[in-house]
């Protein structure tokens, strides 16, 4: 076919009144830019953050920094592959009407399209084993959240590698169709592959409220305070974060109008959009729990510091009744003295709240070693946070008597 043709030649006619525009067509893609812009800025903090603190701090780097690493590299692909895809600035069909798209365009576009699920399932898949590498970690000592996590791991695996088969036969050309423009294999993927996207979404909505349970059931059964434990329930709580983007997803979908083949190029953009920003909550939600609890300290210790250096220097200076009273009591035989202008030692105190803030974080962690008990099974227990698990979770002794009823 003359590539002329393909270049001039609309997928669709336009609606009556309108007119193809290849040049400057109307667009929405300047939607998802936003998004993407704004969600790669967070996740690269977030992600960094989270490699500081556990190659620098703790120094415990493990299977699921790794996991959340590779998904980070795939989240960023991802939202590059979807910037090449949308009108501008990577000049494809996405944000603009499907009258205003040639069939040179479309045919890229199917091709990146194929890519973009397949990717977006692979990270997704990475996330969700991240978290569960991240619980195996976490909950070492406890069997069942062991069990628990490993099944997780296999049910998303198997999902990812049977969806990444599927779809790819589905949405390729077989033998005997003209490539990527044949009416049957853009009438199957249209169909039997939009039904197969639509089924991974209720997998996803799914697999995150799992992912969310298992945490969460155990901490409601640690024998702590009622404080702690909702400390801890408010730190995996942000997991629902990722589960409600998952349902906004599966929400919108539902909407049979956004499939149509009408002009798919300017409705799917919904889909696109809640779908960036559910592995993006993913992956911060993931990094939560181990950036909070640092940080957390940090800034607390920031407020005492500060607390205490302003109260030092209260005590320095009287007050303003004291200093009247001294000026006009008739019985104080001593004239009023010019008070003393301050020396260098009298500015000490700035310079301890300066080095409180600044604390070395090995200090710190032997007081938080000397103060609280430790368990011999978990080993990952560099972090603040696992010293408190560990403190709270009940011994193997305790575990091995017939009371397991109440952890399940």
């Amino acid at each position: 076919m003359d590539s002329g043709y393909l270049d001039s030649t609309p997928v669709r006619p336009p609606p009556p009144g309108q007119v193809s525009n290849f040049v400057d067509p109307v667009s929405r893609s300047y939607q998802l830019v936003i998004i993407i812009g704004v969600f790669t800025a967070l996740v690269s903090i977030f992600v960094l953050l989270r490699l500081y603190i556990r190659l620098g701090v703790t120094k415990s780097y493990g299977i699921d920094d790794w996991l959340c690493t590779a998904a980070t590299i795939l989240t960023l692909s991802y939202s590059a592959l979807i910037l090449k895809l949308l009108w501008k600035p990577g000049g494809g069909i996405l944000g603009i009407h499907l009258w205003d798209v040639s069939i040179s365009q479309f045919i890229k576009y199917q091709k990146g399209s194929l890519a973009d699920s397949i990717l977006i399932r692979i990270c997704s898949t990475t996330i969700k084993v991240a978290f569960f590498a991240f619980y195996l970690r976490l909950f070492a000592v406890v069997r069942h959240i062991r069990v628990m996590a490993w099944v997780g791991i296999a049910v998303v695996t198997t999902f990812c590698v049977a969806f990444v088969v599927a779809d790819a036969v589905l949405c390729s050309p077989w033998p005997g169709e003209h490539g990527w423009v044949d009416p049957d294999m853009v009438h199957r993927c249209g169909t039997k592959a939009t039904k197969l996207i639509t089924g991974a979404s209720y997998f996803n909505v799914i697999t995150d409220f799992y992912i969310l349970f298992i945490p969460l059931h155990q901490v409601v059964t640690l024998n702590v305070s009622r404080a702690k434990k909702i400390g801890l329930c408010m730190i995996f709580l942000t997991g629902l974060l990722a589960c409600g983007a998952a349902l906004t997803n599966l929400i919108i979908r539902q909407n049979k109008h956004i499939f149509k083949g009408e002009d798919f190029s300017w409705t799917l953009v919904p889909v696109y959009a809640t779908s960036i920003v559910e592995i993006n909550v993913g992956l911060l939600c993931h990094s939560m729990p181990v950036i909070f609890v640092p940080l957390y300290g940090r800034f607390k210790q920031l407020g005492n510091s500060l607390s205490s250096w302003v109260r030092e220097r209260r005590k320095r200076r009287p007050s303003s009744a004291e200093s009247y009273s001294n000026l006009a009591s008739p019985d104080n035989n001593t004239p009023p003295q010019i008070p003393d202008i301050p020396s260098r030692n009298d500015l000490s105190g700035i310079r301890t709240f300066i080095r409180n803030v600044y604390r070395s974080e090995g200090q710190t962690s032997r007081r938080e070693e000397a103060t609280l008990p430790t368990v011999n099974e978990l080993t990952t227990a560099d972090i603040s946070y696992h010293n408190e698990l560990k403190s709270m979770l009940p011994s193997q002794s305790e575990k091995s008597r017939p009371t397991t009823d109440q952890s399940t």
